[in-house]
């Protein structure tokens, strides 16, 4: 093939590919707009941080947009071709459908390499920043939510703070009044000159450390008045839990991470995890190899006279990455279990998908 057609089809599949990467991420991110907007006007995040959160999101999503935005550009690009006669126009200039996936693979072969670097460091690296982000922001929420001058009410069930003025450096607050009626049968008062909340990072168990001040108890015996001064009180608002044999995040893992606990858990005997990390180092080669099975089922759907698949490119190929993804789902959470071989259940979407194009480009040609 003249490299001049080569150069012309490269150039026709980089376009839609670019705005498919973008147009298919911001409809995933679009799923998690309220959520963000909650950050935002609820409990009062900073924009930057929230800004960060969209864009590690969007990195950790690139494993699964590319792909999909490849097969979108191809469908695209060869359905054109198709309305405009230019696949016949190529044939009679004697260059044959084999010819016209010499640059396609060039492309995919582009696109493979690049969800093969997200796969194993972009996307790991977006998902643990993600996680690590919203877990500051989880330790944060209570200082957070809490409004200077104002009655608090919805910290914590039946406690109500009002507190003068919060440090945001220290989380410190100055001129703290508490109303707790968490126990019915004993309800206090608290007035202290500061108060410092403390979550811990682990178990969440959340307190509030008190300085200077006194506790009034609302039932009093007989006509008896009670009240206790203190100069340091400790307040449990939350007694958190201790999660053991923590099961660690795969996604956010890298490949050496997931190579040792893999071995990790052979030594353990734990083959039911076993099962999970070994999916999850295979899916990681496998959805990059995607790229080449998306460029080639592309290619056979594109090359057809139908006039109507140029405006349904989008919606065919989101049909087949939604096909794609329900054999990739069913057949890694079986993996997982060990139905099947977890292997095997990696890859199992590619292979289904490659037999069927080779089935449908023998038919066609």
């Amino acid at each position: 093939m003249l490299p001049t057609t080569g150069r012309y089809i490269v150039k026709e599949l980089l376009v839609p590919f670019v705005m498919g990467v973008a147009v298919f991420t911001f409809i995933l991110i679009m799923f998690q707009i309220l959520r963000f907007t909650e950050f935002l006007v609820v409990q009062g995040v900073d924009y930057m941080v929230v800004l960060k959160l969209f864009y590690y999101l969007i990195v950790a999503f690139l494993p699964v947009t590319i792909p999909v935005s490849f097969l979108f550009s191809v469908l695209l690009t060869f359905s054109r071709f198709a309305g405009d006669n230019e696949i016949i126009a190529f044939k009679a200039s004697g260059i044959s459908v084999y010819q016209l996936m010499i640059p396609v693979f060039f492309v995919s072969l582009i696109a493979s390499m690049m969800t093969f670097y997200v796969s194993f460091i972009g996307g790991p690296w977006g998902n643990r920043n993600f996680e690590n982000t919203l877990h500051k922001i989880g330790t944060s929420r209570a200082t957070i939510q809490l409004k200077e001058g104002f009655f608090n009410e919805d910290l914590f069930k039946d406690f109500v703070i009002y507190t003068g003025s919060i440090d945001e450096e220290s989380n410190v607050m100055e001129k703290v009044f508490i109303y707790d009626d968490r126990d019915k049968e004993n309800p206090v008062a608290i007035n202290a000159k500061s108060a410092r909340l403390e979550i811990d990072a682990v178990t969440k168990k959340t307190e509030l450390f008190l300085q200077q001040g006194y506790i009034i108890f609302i039932k009093n015996t007989g006509l008896k008045y009670r009240r206790a001064n203190f100069n340091e009180y400790r307040v449990l608002l939350y007694e958190g839990s201790n999660i053991r044999d923590r099961v660690p995040n795969l996604p956010s893992m890298s490949y050496n991470e997931l190579n040792r606990t893999r071995i990790d858990m052979v030594n353990k005997k734990d083959y039911e995890f076993y099962n999970k990390v070994l999916v999850e180092i295979h899916r990681r080669f496998a959805i990059p190899f995607a790229c080449l099975v998306f460029g080639f089922l592309g290619i056979i759907f594109g090359n057809t006279s139908n006039r109507t698949l140029q405006t349904g490119a989008g919606v065919l190929s989101f049909a087949v990455m939604v096909l794609y993804w329900l054999v990739y789902i069913t057949s890694t959470s079986l993996g997982s279990r060990g139905t099947i071989d977890p292997v095997l259940s990696a890859w199992l979407a590619n292979i289904l998908f490659i037999i069927f194009g080779f089935y449908i480009f023998v038919k066609k040609t």
